[in-house]
Formats: structure tokens, sequence, C-alpha cells
């Protein structure tokens, strides 16, 4: 496994509400996300957003199955397991989704894009 996939795998399972900040070792401060909610430019904007998203998070998890890496690209499969208030009644749910995100020559993320249904 490379760093930048290890960085992956850190940053999607060790992010919670309470630690929003880590994304600050993770993103670029002109990072690009896009997800089936949205688009989103700059880091400030990223970390409020998933502030936002995390506010009702009990547990989540993301177990990765596959990863496809080309110079600073990787493409990721993973299912989310998640419990959160407010959804499903609070019991846990499973979604299947990918990512694909570029790292910029500080291996820091300057492009993510989620996929999910």
């Amino acid at each position: 496994m490379t760093p930048r996939s290890q960085a992956i795998r850190d940053a999607f399972n060790g992010l919670t509400r309470d630690n929003i900040e880590i994304l600050d070792g993770f993103y670029a401060p002109d990072v690009r996300f896009e997800d089936p909610l949205g688009e989103i430019d700059g880091l400030p904007d990223l970390k409020r957003y998933y502030a936002r998203m995390y506010l009702n998070v009990e547990e989540i998890r993301f177990d990765f199955s596959n990863e496809v890496c080309e110079g600073d690209q990787h493409v990721v499969c993973w299912t989310m397991h998640l419990r959160a208030s407010g959804l499903n009644g609070g019991r846990p749910v499973s979604l299947i989704g990918n990512s694909v995100i570029r790292f910029n020559g500080d291996d820091l993320v300057e492009y993510h894009r989620d996929y999910f249904d």
C-alpha cells in the first residue's frame, strides 16, 4: 500500500464530528470536491460541509475493497457503514460507492469526487 493509499484510508476512517481539523493535513486549501449532493470549492467550505454531514453521525466506518492508482490519481471502492440519529431510525446502514481522488505535488488532495447511489 502506498503512503497516499494509507492517507486516504486514515482520513476516511479517522474523521469524526469532533476532529474536522484533520482535513487540514489531507486536503489542499483550493480543493475541489464533488458528490451527488453538490460541488464545493476550497477547504473552508469543505470543512463546513463535513461538519454538517457528521453532526448526527454516531458511528462510521469505511471498508475498502479495491483501489486503482495511476500517477497522482486514485480510485478507491468502498462500503460505508453508518449509524446516525435521524437516519433509518438510528439503525445502521451500508452504502457502496467509490471515490476519485487526485493528489497535488505536496501530497494533499486537490480533487475528490464521490460516486454513490
